[in-house]
């Protein structure tokens, strides 16, 4: 009798843990899943009251309501997030993630391969460390952004400090800025030389 109610209870356990998992993979699924389709209900749906994402040292901590602002701002640039690999860590999700966009391209590391250790309150994400990138080329990514702020500065005045505004409008400008620079040689502006 005890074996049996010792095997009833070890496969209550195994089951619960496995569901648990299971909502998790779907949370992470639907998360990026609210990227692609630009839909920022389902995003909301999946965070927790409050969210940190790190990339090394830089942190970012997040309201779901000042999440939103980020959001509209990574959608000017029409993201395309495809999984690539969900990994059980312990209670955590390692997540491994390709991400295209209009930005990405521009910065010439489309698509842009990560990996983010997803953690979890309630059920809910309440942390995204960004752990890995995988190769990619930041030489040609700083040319890139140095080039174009400097460009930008020297040219377009009024869209200066686009690259620190993550909020609609920064984006707006950020793609504008973007086609002004790819497109400097068709318009009367003074290249920078260094």
């Amino acid at each position: 009798m005890r074996t049996a109610t010792y095997t009833t209870l070890l496969l209550l356990v195994i089951s619960a843990c496995s569901s648990k998992e299971a909502s998790r993979i779907a949370t992470v699924k639907n998360y990026y899943s609210g990227f692609n389709n630009g839909d920022y209900e389902l995003i909301k749906d999946q965070l927790s009251d409050s969210l940190t994402i790190t990339e090394g040292d830089y942190v970012m901590n997040f309201t779901p309501e000042s999440f939103e602002t980020h959001f509209k701002w990574d959608s000017v640039f029409m993201p395309q997030v495809k999984i690539i690999n969900i990994e059980q860590q312990e209670n955590d999700l390692l997540v491994t993630i390709s991400s295209s966009s209009k930005r990405f391209e521009f910065l010439k590391n489309n698509p842009l391969v990560t990996k983010h250790l997803v953690r979890f309150t309630n059920g809910k994400i309440s942390r995204i460390d960004n752990v890995d990138f995988i190769d990619t080329n930041w030489k040609l990514w700083t040319e890139q952004k140095e080039g174009l702020t400097q460009w930008i500065a020297s040219n377009h005045k009024e869209l200066d400090g686009f690259m620190i505004d993550q909020t609609l409008q920064g984006g707006l400008n950020y793609l504008k800025a973007i086609d002004l620079y790819t497109n400097r040689e068709n318009n009367n502006t003074t290249e920078i030389v260094e």
